[in-house]
């Protein structure tokens, strides 16, 4: 690579000079061409002699100079690509003892000191740069103690990188060494592209192999599933399998969930080392959960660091299925059952009883009927606990059989059960001496009395703060000033067992006395309102709206949302961040503590566990607690970080000390 370069600064002297040149050379040609002579080898001679003075004196006068570049006075990159992926840590040995790649790697490069020096000598200085996810300077000393965690290797991403900077650099590109263990393209498509781009480098590609071959290995991919899923609905997971050197063999796939095998299949092992998987479930319960696609490890198998695919899912309630019994027909209980059938989110089963007392004590029990019994046994023994809720609707229970200890042993499960008064149920004294009495947040030990005196509910200061009724006292214009009256009432008293069951009244009546109150018994809820009379807050002349809604929906869509646990109302909140992070970086929780009238609650003790789904109590990298105590400040709220965890799906677990049998409360 030579090149001709003029010293001269253009001016007249110079190019006068030029143009005499080009004038006697022109003269000096006519003038040989007119004579005709006879020796034309002497006349060619004496011409080209003279024409070469003339461009020599041309030439200086110019300063005219040829270059020729030397390559060893620029120094050229050389750059080392090397594999930072997590497949790089797999064991090249079949008992996972022998070194690993990324090991394979660093030897290679310390038996290559003389080629290294070949290359520095003819101009070309290697340098060390890491990709994964991103193209990363690699230090000496960095490269020496590495542990690939990369989710990918872009190498495609790292060679656009790489052509990009040697743009911006003044040291030109010699050419690309990759040290890797080969699966830089997931597909076609990214192939063609990486090849392109090789090819626009212009530079060499050399690679390094840092694999064996022949191994023996079991994958799982990405998964395919959605963010959410419905309760109680089929729910379809698909994960991509990868498999190498397991021809004609079978394995065992499991779907966990929070560490708990839901699921399992066998997949027998074909010639193609890509196969789809397929789960399909019905999640029980709400709530955001941690699956996991996982392989059971197979003999010889390179590493079991791929066994494990973690994912979160969201499950949501499709449908809520609410067993509605009601003693009689009236105007209150038409106005809950309407409410409940258009919601489309209520599966709705709703019974009126129009046989009494005296159609139960027939003498004649073979005479004919026009109105079927009351399917006590298949509602309260064999299909209770199908029910998310439960309400017993100015019910007298006692009439109809004997299921109240079922109807405990449902709440006590978990389940939620609300009581409506009225002139019977309440008023009959039928919750007495039985072991739901024990479980209601008002003192069922004996007979309600039943006022017919109108009067205007009013708030407590829970009921203020609680999500069930803080629409009441907020905003201008509303509460219950303007709203009617209602007119019945069973008076009572509130729970002898209020601090076992965290009962607390939200609305008062005549006198004080409680209204509305809630409790939590067991693992369940239970909600008693002491009226029959709440239609009249959404029938009312002159209704007030709030929120463009009528105050009875807003009371009763806050009672079914507490009792079936939304998360908007739940008294231990336990969140992070985010869902997911990278490797080694910390993890934000935070948790609020709220009292049974749902205000902050203060000095809570608090335990907390943190465990790696499916591996047990996890071993952090350096000092961070995975068991301990925690105390909420004066807001109720706690603020923890989580540093130095290895790569895995985790689940968080916060309770009250004072709740010990039940750690279970909040998760994350």
């Amino acid at each position: 690579d030579w090149s001709l370069h003029f010293g001269a600064t253009p001016s007249w002297p110079v190019l006068a000079a030029l143009l005499a040149a080009l004038v006697f050379s022109l003269l000096e040609l006519r003038t040989h061409w007119r004579r005709r002579p006879q020796r034309k080898l002497a006349w060619l001679g004496l011409f080209s002699l003279r024409t070469f003075a003339l461009l020599m004196v041309s030439s200086a006068v110019c300063e005219l100079s040829g270059r020729v570049p030397d390559p060893t006075a620029q120094q050229r990159r050389l750059a080392v690509l090397v594999d930072a992926s997590a497949s790089m840590q797999v064991s090249e040995d079949e008992k996972g003892e022998g070194p690993r790649r990324i090991e394979r790697a660093r030897r290679a490069w310390d038996e290559a000191e003389d080629a290294r020096a070949a290359w520095r000598a003819a101009g070309a200085s290697p340098e060390l740069l890491q990709f994964g996810d991103a193209l990363e300077q690699l230090g000496e000393a960095t490269w020496r103690t590495m542990e690939p965690e990369a989710a990918h290797s872009d190498l495609l991403g790292a060679l656009l990188a790489l052509q990009d900077e040697a743009e911006r650099r003044s040291a030109p590109l010699a050419g690309v060494l990759l040290l890797s263990d080969g699966r830089v393209a997931p597909d076609d498509a990214t192939r063609e592209q990486l090849l392109s781009q090789v090819e626009a480098l212009g530079v060499p590609v050399s690679t390094r192999f840092t694999a064996r071959e022949g191994i023996r290995d079991v994958g799982v991919g990405p998964v395919a599933a959605g963010e959410f899923a419905f309760v109680e609905n089929l729910t379809t997971f698909e994960a991509t399998l990868y498999t190498h050197g397991l021809e004609g063999e079978s394995i065992e796939l499991s779907l966990r969930r929070d560490g708990e095998t839901v699921a399992r299949q066998r997949v027998a092992i074909g010639a193609e080392t890509e196969r789809r998987v397929r789960f399909e479930v019905a999640p029980e319960q709400t709530g955001q959960f941690v699956y996991e696609i996982a392989v059971t490890p197979v003999e010889g198998e390179a590493t079991t660091r791929n066994n494990r695919r973690p994912f979160v899912l969201k499950v949501l309630r499709d449908k809520i299925r609410v067993l509605h019994v009601a003693g009689r027909p009236d105007w209150d209980v038409r106005a809950l059952r309407t409410l409940l059938r258009r919601d489309p989110n209520v599966e709705l089963l709703s019974y009126y009883i129009l046989r009494d007392e005296e159609d139960s004590l027939r003498s004649d029990d073979s005479a004919p009927m026009s109105l079927i019994a009351f399917p006590t046994q298949e509602l309260f023994h064999e299909q209770l606990g199908s029910f998310d809720l439960i309400v017993l609707h100015n019910f007298d229970a006692l009439t109809h059989g004997n299921y109240l200890d079922n109807l405990a042993r449902y709440v006590d499960e978990g389940g939620s059960l609300v009581v409506i008064g009225g002139d019977m149920g309440l008023a009959g004294g039928d919750f007495a001496r039985s072991a739901l009495e024990s479980l209601l947040p008002l003192d069922l030990r004996e007979r309600t009395t039943l006022e017919r005196t109108p009067f205007v509910p009013q708030p407590t200061e829970a009921g203020r703060r609680h999500p069930m009724t803080a629409w009441i006292g907020e905003g201008q214009g509303r509460g219950w000033e303007g709203l009617p009256a209602l007119d019945s009432f069973n008076r009572s008293a509130l729970s002898p067992r209020t601090q076992q069951i965290g009962a607390v009244a939200l609305l008062e009546g005549p006198g004080g006395a409680p209204l509305l109150a809630v409790a939590e018994p067991g693992r369940g809820r239970t909600l008693v309102l002491a009226t029959g009379a709440t239609w009249r807050l959404g029938f009312a002349p002159d209704l007030p709206l709030i929120d463009g809604a009528r105050p009875y929906d807003l009371l009763w869509l806050g009672i079914v949302r507490w009792v079936l646990r939304d998360q908007a109302a739940e008294r231990l909140r336990v969140e992070t961040d985010r869902e997911a992070y990278t490797p080694h970086e910390p993890i934000e929780a935070r948790v609020r503590t709220l009292s049974p009238s749902y205000r902050p609650e203060a000095d809570v003790d608090l335990r907390y566990r943190l465990r790696e789904l499916g591996e047990g109590t996890p071993k952090a990298e350096g000092a961070t607690p995975l068991e301990g105590e925690w105390s909420s400040d004066a807001g109720g709220r706690v603020v923890h970080r989580f540093d130095a965890l290895a790569p895995g799906a985790y689940e968080l677990e916060v309770w009250r000390a004072s709740d010990e049998n039940d750690a279970s409360e909040s998760r994350e």
